[in-house]
């Protein structure tokens, strides 16, 4: 660059040739923004999801809330039941049933009973009553001469039962219990099912008798 002579805008520019090159500056990285709408879409989806999730607890806890209602309420009518047909067992006017075998029966079978005259209930337990294919055992309370029905036997898979009779009948005539093997119903020689204290023969054999005593 030629000298300047005097010349102020000269000199001017030879100072500002003379000053050091600046580094291009780099611009500063952006930031991404985040949206007031973007903020509050993803608030509201959270919420969303969190009462989804208190509902579902809510409901089981619902649902497992009435099932151990349900269970308690079970459980309280068959406490109620068993100390009713307890009081059999500690009444002072219980009457006892000693059961023997005809000469009809198997020998296994075995029997017992208590009757309480003052509710007119009984309860029996039965052992070793696996009836015959095509064949029932059946029980019977004698008033008298006269035998009642008091229904068929149902047992589990070892032919034992725990029989509960809600009504006997009128205790001041009842002198025994009878069991009797019957046909099946349905099959050839039965007779048609006849509702408890109904007042019929017996078509089978007796093969027990449960003598009460005073």
């Amino acid at each position: 660059m030629p000298p300047c002579r005097g010349d102020g805008r000269c000199r001017i520019f030879a100072a500002m040739a003379q000053l050091p090159e600046q580094p291009p500056r780099t611009p500063a990285p952006s930031r991404p923004i985040v949206t007031l709408s973007r903020l509050g879409w993803a608030l509201a989806a959270w919420f969303i999801v969190l009462t989804g999730i208190l509902l579902t607890h809510s409901n089981r806890l619902s649902s497992d809330l009435a099932r151990s209602r349900e269970r308690v309420t079970t459980l309280s009518r068959d406490l109620a039941a068993e100390l009713r047909w307890s009081t059999i067992l500690s009444s002072t006017s219980m009457r006892t049933a000693s059961f023997t075998l005809t000469p009809d029966a198997d020998a296994g079978l075995r029997a017992r009973a208590v009757m309480d005259p003052v509710s007119r209930r009984a309860v029996l337990a039965l052992e070793n009553f696996k009836a015959p294919g095509g064949k029932r055992y059946e029980l019977w309370a004698l008033h008298g001469n006269t035998p009642a029905t008091l229904g068929a036997i149902r047992t589990d898979a070892r032919g034992n039962a725990v029989l509960r009779i809600e009504d006997v009948g009128d205790p001041a005539d009842l002198s025994a219990f009878a069991i009797s093997l019957e046909p099946e119903a349905g099959a050839a020689g039965s007779s048609a099912p006849a509702l408890p204290g109904a007042a019929r023969e017996p078509t089978g054999p007796i093969v027990m008798i449960g003598s009460l005593g005073r």
